[in-house]
């Protein structure tokens, strides 16, 4: 009996693992090809990804360049993911320049001229080629590629619009060099961002001596940023720098939101408001009107305050766009609900009135109507009693 319990199970294992191999499938993320580089005299491969719409759009992409891609690819394209779901950054693409084993870091120091011929003449000018790329480009390194990354600075400075180097090494060596660009370059706008961890040693000391030296000579058309990493070690501030490196260069691409009324105040209030909508627009090309999630969303936190008279303010300065309309029933409601709060009767029932007609099957809507006409009929109770 025991036996054939046996055999029985055995079946069912073969036949569940014969079923678990044939319905699965390669998880394939972008593609793998291999170069012919005639100025390394070797082969490369190179790692794309591309944005999921591309297929479907003629849109021009910015391109993510990223060494050490045998490394780094795929959590580049993790992040560009979770930046579009989240509508963070606009899509772009992202390209892996893997380095062989045997390489070392010869490539990011004593053949790095050569590296970066190799890198503008044959894989810059292929991915433009072959795909639809806009000039807009992001260069990424970590230790001995993140002082690839400030060299290239240095030497192409218009090659790329983003440098972001995690933990670049060695630096001290570089610094004069650095130096007698920023003199050469008084209107240099692109952006640097760089970092180090902590407790990096000798990577810090050179970050330090950098970021000195930038806060001293940097024009102030240049956009740099240095980050000190809390809590990192050097093999893991490749993943938070480039994530704070990209999110730093589309910094005025979201729909712009506070999380308080005290952050919206700090910030700048309106002016702040409405100044970062216009560099919105100036480099994303969208329209200078704010979002109506922006004025909702600072709406709200006036709301949550229980601020009536900022609320009232921010209401006036909206309302001739419209966008009470074109909000969410669950959004509008919640204006009407604090007008109701505050006993504004008749504002309370002109919106929930245009809610109902426009939903007349929110209940939400319908209640906070029905609770208006209560609040108001007891307050006219108690003028009659007086």
């Amino acid at each position: 009996m025991n036996i054939k319990i046996l055999i029985a199970s055995f079946i069912y294992f073969l036949s569940f693992n014969s079923y678990a191999q044939n319905s699965g499938k390669d998880n394939i993320v972008g593609s793998l090809f291999s170069m012919e580089s005639k100025i390394l005299n070797d082969e490369r491969e190179i790692q794309i990804f591309l944005p999921d719409g591309y297929s479907d759009s003629n849109v021009r992409y910015p391109v993510l360049y990223v060494l050490d891609g045998q490394r780094y690819f795929l959590h580049a394209v993790s992040l560009q993911k979770s930046f579009i779901e989240f509508k963070q950054t606009p899509e772009f693409i992202i390209v892996g320049i893997s380095k062989k084993k045997s390489d070392r870091n010869r490539n990011f120091s004593i053949n790095s001229k050569k590296y970066l011929d190799f890198i503008k003449e044959e894989v810059i000018k292929y991915v433009d080629t072959q795909y639809r790329t806009s000039e807009k480009r992001m260069l990424f390194g970590w230790a001995y590629g993140g002082g690839f990354v400030i060299e290239t600075m240095t030497i192409e400075p218009d090659l790329f619009d983003v440098y972001i180097s995690a933990s670049p090494f060695p630096l001290k060596e570089k610094i004069n060099k650095i130096d007698s660009f920023l003199t050469k370059k008084p209107n240099f706008n692109k952006l640097l961002f760089f970092s180090s961890g902590t407790n990096e040693g000798v990577v810090k000391d050179g970050t330090n001596e950098l970021n000195i030296l930038l806060t001293d000579k940097a024009p102030k058309t240049m956009n740099w940023v240095f980050k000190e990493l809390e809590g990192e070690e050097h093999r893991s501030t490749p993943f938070t720098t480039l994530y704070h490196g990209i999110k730093k260069h589309f910094n005025y691409y979201p729909e712009l939101q506070f999380n308080s009324l005290e952050e919206f105040s700090k910030t700048g209030g309106l002016s702040y408001v409405y100044n970062y909508y216009q560099k919105r627009a100036t480099q994303f090309g969208f329209s200078t009107d704010l979002s109506d999630w922006t004025m909702f969303s600072i709406t709200r936190n006036a709301i949550r305050a229980n601020d009536f008279k900022e609320f009232q303010k921010l209401i006036n300065e909206f309302k001739p766009t419209g966008f009470i309309s074109r909000l969410r029933i669950t959004r509008a409601c919640s204006i009407a609900e604090f007008y109701l709060k505050h006993k504004r009767y008749d504002k309370a029932i002109n919106l929930f009135l245009f809610l109902v007609e426009k939903h007349p099957n929110s209940e939400r809507a319908l209640n906070g109507l029905g609770d208006t006409y209560k609040e108001l009929e007891k307050e006219s109770l108690k003028e009659k009693q007086k």
